[in-house]
């Protein structure tokens, strides 16, 4: 009797695009792809086929300010996305739990997509920091610049994290200043493919 093998690749890709919603308004801050940690990824897909709930899913999504710095020149210096090793973001100051099944405030929640036929769905992963976030937490930048209000929220990294603090995902931008009037929506989506 023949035994049968199946050896399949695993595909994961990360996208992310920033909203910014004010005045009536709707602007597009960033639109972009992410780095993917994989050895997190590894143990993330391999916990959620043994239904180890802490680190079988993502849990929140993390900002920062270690992303980029920004010269009185203006010149901008981006940090490298933290994809090996015991990563974490290189300056976490806030977070938002997406897990819309462990206490996600309303608004924040994840959904996974998937058209019958194809090989790859899609996680969707939405955050929405609110007119009176973030509260609580401090908002220090690596911007020297005259442009941005200093009371407002800045930041340029976010990465997404499981219940346990696993840095599934890392990316970085040039800052976005989040104002007390605009409402700022994070639709992060994960591509798994089936190769």
């Amino acid at each position: 009797m023949t035994q049968l093998k199946e050896t399949f690749n695993i595909g994961l890709e990360g996208h992310v695009r920033i909203l910014g919603y004010e005045n009536g308004e709707t602007i597009e801050l960033l639109n972009k792809r992410n780095a993917i940690h994989p050895e997190h990824a590894s143990i993330v897909l391999a916990s959620a086929l043994a239904n180890r709930s802490n680190d079988g899913s993502i849990y929140a999504m993390h900002f920062g300010t270690g992303g980029a710095t920004i010269d009185s020149l203006g010149n901008i210096t981006y940090a490298s996305a933290n994809t090996t090793g015991a990563a974490d973001l290189h300056v976490p100051v806030y977070s938002e739990v997406v897990d819309d099944t462990n206490g996600a405030p309303t608004g924040n929640q994840m959904a996974v997509k998937h058209i019958t036929g194809n090989l790859f769905s899609d996680v969707e992963i939405r955050a929405v920091i609110g007119t009176t976030e973030p509260t609580g937490q401090t908002a220090t930048s690596n911007v020297n610049s005259s442009n941005l209000n200093s009371t407002n929220f800045v930041f340029d990294e976010i990465g997404l994290k499981t219940n346990s603090g696993l840095l599934f995902s890392h990316i970085v931008f040039s800052p976005i200043e989040k104002a007390a009037n605009r409402i700022i929506e994070v639709i992060y989506t994960i591509r798994v493919t089936i190769m």
